[in-house]
């Protein structure tokens, strides 16, 4: 009885030991995270940071969460092979957003195939539509444009008083006789919602042909990737998204000066502080819900990247998008020169 005691006793000490080694690696993870929390405080770190921070990163949906998490300030984003379509990075790419006035790339690319370039349009009453908060290019009704300048008053200023005037032209010509403008409107926008289902676009809806919020107006980054790879098939929608600034040669219809627009993509403008070599196109966009947006295109050694950036902020969505045109090319080199740079 005593030896069986006693063996009892020895195989006790050592479970003891490991329990109070347990408990101190407890109380110093304890005091670690104690001691972290101080240093916060004295920092005037605020904890609803860092825990938002952790969330984010746990909800993070990449292929490369590192880079997403650390250098992609937009919520959502995506990059494309501008030729294969072969995605390269993505950030939340399903994520259902505001587009502002990327929207604006379907407008245009139904516009061409709706009307000869050259053809002459005057600007309709629509143009009285557009509000003093919104963005313009200047159109007055009565005014003569070509239907490629049209199109360019949308594209590069950023034009909403362009881009109803589109609707309604292109409306008029699908719509019921004796519809009104506003009908005719409606019916562009459906054209939209119909191409969108077309190039497979499922998270995408149209409520207008140029961005301004509505709660039923979103789309995703992987579905404007989609568009732009479309639309960047179109040799009259390249050329025109490229322009830096471009003169409306009619000019207004109570005077024969020119109007000239200049083209908002900084992407492209040598003294904007965020000219991007190569830069090709192609859509800005910006409201207040759907924060700063950018579809840019870029081409370099005969390769071509698509990126977009939804929701970013004022600065951001140029440095965002600098850096994922650079991660596309820099995935996209020949392995030989790869293996050189390496």
């Amino acid at each position: 009885m005593s030896e069986s005691i006693q063996h009892t006793s020895t195989k006790a000490k050592p479970m003891k030991r490991r329990g109070m080694r347990k408990l101190r690696i407890a109380a110093g993870v304890l005091m670690i995270g104690c001691g972290l929390l101080w240093i916060m405080q004295a920092m005037d770190f605020p904890i609803r940071t860092l825990y938002a921070m952790t969330v984010e990163r746990l909800q993070l949906h990449s292929n490369d969460h590192a880079f997403a998490a650390t250098k992609i300030e937009a919520e959502a984003a995506i990059v494309i092979n501008g030729k294969t379509g072969e995605t390269i990075f993505y950030k939340n790419d399903q994520e259902e957003l505001p587009m502002a006035s990327t929207t604006k790339m379907m407008t245009a690319l139904i516009a061409l195939d709706a009307m000869d370039a050259n053809s002459l349009i005057r600007v309709g009453s629509e143009v009285e539509w557009t509000g003093s908060e919104e963005s313009r290019a200047g159109l007055v009704e009565g005014q003569l444009l070509t239907w490629r300048e049209l199109i360019t008053a949308m594209m590069l200023p950023s034009g909403n008083d362009a881009a109803r005037t589109i609707a309604v032209q292109v409306g008029m010509q699908h719509a019921q006789a004796g519809s009104t403008r506003g009908e005719a409107y409606n019916v562009f926008v459906q054209m939209m919602n119909d191409r969108a289902k077309e190039l497979g676009m499922d998270h995408t809806h149209f409520t207008n042909p140029h961005g301004m919020h509505d709660p039923k107006h979103y789309t995703t980054a992987r579905d404007l990737a989609v568009l732009a790879l479309e639309a960047m098939k179109h040799e009259g929608f390249r050329q025109i998204v490229t322009e830096k600034r471009a003169s409306l040669s009619e000019g207004q219809a109570a005077s024969s000066h020119a109007m000239t627009v200049v083209n908002r993509n900084k992407l492209l403008q040598e003294d904007s502080g965020y000219y991007y070599e190569g830069a090709i196109g192609i859509k800005t966009g910006f409201t207040d819900q759907a924060g700063y947006c950018l579809v840019s295109s870029a081409e370099r050694d005969d390769e071509q990247i698509i990126a977009v950036v939804l929701h970013s902020t004022e600065l951001e969505v140029w440095t965002d998008s600098h850096m994922l045109l650079d991660y596309g090319f820099n995935r996209t080199k020949p392995k030989e020169e790869m293996d050189q740079s390496a």
